[in-house]
């Protein structure tokens, strides 16, 4: 058996083939009419429209064959286009290119072939009108000029369904340009107009005249043309896609945000682009802005100008309830005592509405040094057993890698510890116990708190972090808080090279953990592990 060989212009033949766009495609009955014409015609049991691709021959259209393909290097098509003439074997067990073939030897048992090349519309020969027999038999010169008829008709089809589906895609895209709520854009390079779509015209007020006698960089705002005509010259150096935005003028004189997004085909020259209006978006956008700015500055005042005054008071009170006065009175003792307390709750609360002010501003200082890890969970934990007594927790500490360092700000690093065992005692059911625990995970160090409670509520897990979130936000809520605890030991935790994170389950209890990458302790401590839990 000998395999066809490769066409000269195989490059030009395949994407003349291609663009047919008929491979894989459903039956068509223009095409299926032809084969059952050209088998009843020549009384064969087979007739094919064949299209020879790069590795197999697809049939179009098949009479008497279930098969929708067979391979290139077994195919007599792929023969049979090399020439312009119509291509005959009488006889493929007397043919040494076919006598072994497998389509000889096994089914369809391929005695009789003669196929005509059909072509493109470029004149490329990209497959054939073939017929198949199982009995050897002549072909004359009268066979062959009816078969070259039956093959003009099929290449007619060929190239006119082309032409038709091509028509049909340009009354699509028609269509799509006219009733697009985007503003669709076909231009060149240098952002001359050569396509849009009609929302052009309803969102910019000008007419068509108008638009198409102006360009991209025209249409923009006149201090915005500078850096439109930047991003134009992107797609001349080789950028894949234009991202941007820019202020474009109105008919009415006033201007509308547009947002970019255009794909170059450099080849064409053209820009293929999609703008959209944003102006509403990017107002609501800079209102945000400018009421969070003030609603900070005015937080931030406030709490600077609270703070004093009320540190002052906690202080008085704190005096108070140790005796410096003397004696109280019970019913003014406990009075006072309830005052210290929540003059201690405010100061909390301003306290960490300033660290979230000066984290979201950057005004936020972490002195950050290689600190050996264990001591501080130590240090933690004593801190807040008293506040575990009140609830009736037990605290435990579990420590894997007692000598580990991480560069932390040990300050801050105390303070996330904080909120996290508040918050695990706050939810922890009175006999139960949490643990803080310090392990090597993967290369990096995991700190961990570990409560046994009653688990984050679904509808409230993508809000854990964020400021003021609580899962009982009402009035009556049983456990107290500001909603920041979480929120400020999130951003600490970034600060300081980490992602905190959370896994909980119903009646399971929550665990909170961060990685920070482990280093070498500092020159002056490296001899002095420090205390171990």
């Amino acid at each position: 058996m000998l395999p066809p060989p490769t066409p000269a212009d195989e490059p030009r033949r395949l994407q003349a083939l291609r663009s047919l766009c008929l491979l894989d495609t459903p039956p068509h009955e223009r095409f299926d009419r032809i084969v059952r014409a050209a088998s009843h015609l020549f009384r064969v049991p087979i007739a094919l429209v064949s299209l020879v691709d790069e590795g197999r021959q697809w049939f179009k259209a098949r009479q008497g064959l279930s098969a929708l393909e067979t391979p290139r290097e077994l195919s007599f098509c792929g023969h049979a286009i090399l020439s312009p003439a119509t291509f005959v074997v009488p006889d493929a067990l007397r043919d040494p290119r076919f006598h072994d073939n497998p389509l000889v030897l096994g089914a369809p048992f391929v005695r009789f072939y003669a196929g005509h090349p059909l072509r493109a519309g470029d004149g490329s020969r990209v497959g054939t009108l073939c017929l198949i027999d199982s009995q050897p038999r002549d072909f004359s010169d009268a066979d062959r000029a009816a078969l070259v008829d039956m093959a003009g008709w099929a290449e007619v089809e060929l190239n006119a369904l082309d032409e038709r589906e091509a028509r049909a895609a340009l009354e699509q895209q028609e269509r799509f340009f006219e009733v697009s709520v985007d503003m669709l854009c076909i231009a060149a390079m240098d952002g001359t107009f050569l396509r849009l779509s009609r929302a052009w015209n309803r969102t910019l007020g000008f007419s068509d005249v108008e638009l198409y006698s102006s360009s991209l960089v025209d249409l923009a705002l006149e201090e915005d043309r500078a850096s439109t005509a930047r991003h134009l010259a992107r797609a001349s150096e080789g950028a894949p896609v234009l991202q941007f935005e820019h202020r474009a003028r109105c008919r009415d004189g006033s201007w509308r945000w547009l947002q970019w997004n255009a794909v170059p085909d450099p080849e064409e020259g053209l820009l293929y682009a999609v703008a959209r209006d944003v102006t509403q978006a990017r107002l609501l956008a800079e209102e945000h802005q400018r009421v969070e700015r003030m609603k900070n500055e005015f937080i931030s005042t406030v709490s600077h100008e609270l703070r004093t005054p009320l540190t002052s008071i906690r202080g008085s009170l704190g005096l108070l309830c140790g005796g410096i006065a003397g004696p109280l009175d019970s019913q003014v003792e406990q009075m006072v005592g309830i005052a210290h307390k929540n003059s201690e709750r405010l100061l909390r609360l301003i306290n960490d509405i300033l660290d979230l002010e000066k984290m979201e501003s950057g005004g936020l200082d972490l002195h950050m040094a290689s600190t050996p890890v264990a001591p501080l969970l130590t240090l933690a934990l004593q801190a807040h057993q008293g506040y575990a007594a009140e609830y009736g927790v037990r605290l435990e500490v579990a420590v894997d890698a007692p000598h580990a360092h991480a560069r932390v700000d040990e300050d801050r690093f105390i303070q996330v510890l904080a909120n996290l065992l508040s918050n695990a005692i706050k939810f922890s059911p009175r006999g139960e116990r949490v643990t803080l625990s310090l392990t090597r995970e993967a290369g990096a160090l995991r700190v961990g708190v570990q409560d046994r409670g009653p688990g984050i509520p679904e509808a409230f897990q993508a809000r854990v972090f964020q400021k003021f979130a609580q899962a009982d936000a009402s009035d009556t809520r049983k456990r107290s808080g500001t909603g920041l605890g979480l929120s400020i030991a999130h951003g600490l935790v970034s600060r300081m090279g980490g992602t905190l994170r959370f896994t909980t389950a119903p009646g399971a209890g929550t665990r909170f953990s961060f990685d920070l990458p482990e280093c070498e302790p500092a020159p002056d401590t490296a001899h002095d592990p420090g205390p171990t839990p």
